[in-house]
């Protein structure tokens, strides 16, 4: 025979996933003649829930090494780059019990340079990372329980059948 119960339980109420495409210039010292390099560091983000979408606004670090003067000198040019956003979620859960969730966003593909190209002595760096955002809070659910009718005495008498001298038989 089963009973049905009811059980409160924290669970993911939405998810949302999205891809961040970020284009920036920067400025050089020295006219670029080629680009030697470009790489992404020290990401920092926050998010905050939004009604039905949770907001990120972050920043991130752009190092370029690039030649000039004829490609017969380099140099490293770094530029701080803010950034904001949004990702939509989608309702798993429908029915929350509670209005205190908490979000987590993870960053599935670290920022990366995809794209570095020169224009006008700036080079135009194209930025590209993904990022998945879930809501968590509390939610009922049912469950059946079924009602085990089995004698435990098997589990008192387990201690009297195990051997102490097995390691001594051969």
């Amino acid at each position: 025979m089963s009973e049905v119960r009811e059980i409160v339980t924290r669970a993911v109420l939405a998810k949302g996933r999205k891809t961040f495409k970020i284009c920036e210039g920067i400025a050089l010292d020295n006219p670029p003649y080629s680009v030697l390099g470009c790489w992404v560091i020290n990401h920092e983000f926050e998010a905050t829930q939004n009604g039905k979408q949770v907001d990120i606004a972050g920043n991130f670090e752009i190092n370029i090494w690039y030649a000039y003067d004829n490609n017969t000198k380099t140099e490293i040019a770094r530029a701080k780059t803010a950034y904001q956003g949004c990702i939509k979620v989608r309702d798993i859960v429908c029915d929350a019990t509670t209005d205190h969730t908490d979000v987590i966003v993870r960053i599935l593909q670290q920022p990366t340079c995809t794209n570095a190209c020169i224009k006008d002595n700036v080079i135009e760096v194209e930025v590209v990372f993904d990022a998945l955002a879930e809501i968590i809070g509390e939610t009922k659910m049912m469950v059946n329980v079924y009602s085990c009718n089995d004698n435990f005495d098997t589990i008192d008498n387990l201690e009297n059948e195990i051997n102490e001298d097995f390691i001594r038989e051969n």
